[in-house]
């Protein structure tokens, strides 16, 4: 992802990258048994649990998914999307309306966050909404990254109250 976006000074777009890109895609799409669900977590990077840069928008990520599910060659059952904690406003969402997922493909918004619990969560689904019709939601970059277990548990609490509240 940090690639695709093209705006990390160590980590730049190269001539060609699309087509490689593509071929990428499709060898490990079909290096994955179709009985196997197979998803995409679009990745911005983890350094002492912070993304390598921020993505500026959603603009990047609706594009790489695209992109992915144009070339997997496979259904692709899921793509997680990261969405940073102070981003639930609408200029962050409005790429979505371009996003061209097939029939069958979840979106995963890694919206939730314990640092501000189930209102800023409920905040981020609710600018999400207003651009996409359907999706799960998720922590922002897997489980792994909360770094103990109580932030594990206190990220799933959040996603639990918000959850049970619908």
């Amino acid at each position: 992802m940090v690639m695709w976006d093209g705006r990390h000074g160590f980590i730049a777009e190269f001539p060609g990258m699309e087509q490689v890109f593509a071929g990428q895609f499709a060898a490990l799409s079909g290096a994955v048994p179709a009985a196997v669900e197979l998803g995409f977590h679009l990745c911005y990077g983890d350094w002492d649990a912070k993304h390598f840069i921020e993505p500026e928008d959603a603009a990047k990520m609706v594009e790489l998914a695209n992109f992915i599910c144009a070339n997997a060659h496979r259904p692709v059952s899921y793509v997680h999307m990261p969405v940073p904690i102070k981003r639930d406003d609408e200029a962050f969402f409005a790429p979505m309306d371009a996003l061209a997922l097939p029939e069958g493909t979840e979106l995963i918004l890694g919206l939730v966050h314990a640092a501000d619990g189930a209102a800023g969560t409920r905040r981020r689904i609710a600018a999400a909404g207003r651009h996409v019709d359907a999706f799960g939601i998720a922590s922002e970059c897997g489980l792994a990254r909360a770094r103990s277990p109580e932030l594990v548990r206190e990220i799933l609490r959040v996603h639990t109250e918000v959850m049970e509240a619908g």
